[in-house]
């Protein structure tokens, strides 16, 4: 039997509301408070209201909230933000959750979202690791764009901007297997974090499938435990090429291998994500796995602009993969 269609009267006479509010509150109207709005979205939903298209006024202004901004892959991603913001006459305010749950919750709180268009956002480490996702949740909730890049959150029906994390971490062991490397090393300080999985999954799905191939493993968030342990295994383990998950992993390699003496890349072949300021400056340049940060900040805004302007014909959320490429330079042969 079809459903029958929910009105802006049955919404408003369940809710106890006038349909003015009612309908306010569905267009997101600064009129109406952020609690009543999601008390009165979420009935909404779970009666089955079929939610209007119409665009919504814009305030031209995004707020973008980043986990480190020492990072320079999100300072790559911060520059194409804000170069494709610029050409469309929007403004960026910009946070740094620091890699914390509860700044990454303040921010959100505290900020006036009736006068901001939309929020892009890569997760803040410990948000991914207590896996608490109700800040994130509300924003849907009260209709606000919410796009995530290079960090997301799977279980979050929201827009993602991504890399192919799981096929870059193939690429990059199919390459050092066919330069005749048969002992080889996957190091990372972010092994928590959804990239740092996915890219460890697409290796392992290599790995599995040569049985020739000795494999090491190494990974600790501290990086003072990840020193000695990647310094153990130059020593002893006798290994011919690392991947390194990340910059940090790999210039500490790097700098082991340098003070142990070890040749590169004659004796030890070394592929890092991604193309950043340390990996550029490392002696010799490190071979880098690409992320194309740049383009991931111009497809996050141009996602976004989108999502403001409701130009989807059918309203889907996308994940959009971007494809990365294996750089070689000087720690590779």
């Amino acid at each position: 039997m079809k459903k029958e269609k929910v009105t802006l009267k049955q919404l408003a006479d369940l809710l106890n509301y006038s349909i003015s509010t009612i309908s306010k509150a569905l267009n997101n109207s600064e009129e109406i408070n952020s609690d009543t709005k999601l008390k009165i979205i979420e009935a909404a939903r779970e009666l089955g209201y079929k939610f209007s298209q119409t665009s919504l006024k814009t305030n031209k202004t995004i707020v973008v909230i980043i986990p480190d901004i020492r990072n320079d892959f999100f300072a790559q991603v911060l520059n194409g933000l804000e170069v494709a913001a610029t050409e469309n006459n929007f403004k960026i305010i910009t946070g740094f959750s620091n890699e914390s749950y509860d700044k990454e919750v303040a921010y959100l709180s505290a900020l006036n979202k009736e006068s901001i268009d939309g929020f892009i956002i890569a997760a803040a480490r410990e948000t991914q690791q207590v896996e608490k996702y109700k800040h994130f949740e509300e924003l849907i909730d009260l209709g606000i764009p919410l796009v995530m890049f290079d960090r997301v959150i799977d279980e979050l029906e929201c827009d993602k901007i991504v890399n192919d994390d799981y096929q870059s971490g193939q690429r990059a062991f199919d390459f050092l297997l066919e330069s005749g490397d048969r002992t080889i090393c996957m190091a990372s300080t972010i092994s928590l974090l959804s990239v740092g999985k996915l890219r460890e999954k697409g290796i392992r799905a290599s790995v599995e499938m040569n049985e020739d191939v000795s494999f090491l493993v190494i990974t600790a968030s501290d990086e003072e435990e990840y020193s000695r342990k990647i310094e153990k295994a130059l020593k002893f383990d006798g290994i011919q090429s690392i991947i390194a998950l990340d910059q940090i992993a790999g210039v500490l390699a790097l700098n082991k291998a340098h003070e142990l003496h070890i040749k590169i890349p004659e004796e030890l072949q070394l592929i890092c994500y991604s193309d950043g300021l340390l990996s550029n400056y490392s002696f010799p340049k490190m071979s880098v796995i690409d992320q194309q940060a740049l383009e991931i900040g111009k497809k996050a805004f141009i996602r976004m602009l989108n999502l403001i302007n409701n130009t989807d014909k059918i309203k889907v959320t996308r994940v959009h993969t971007l494809k990365s490429s294996l750089i070689k330079r000087g720690t590779t042969r």
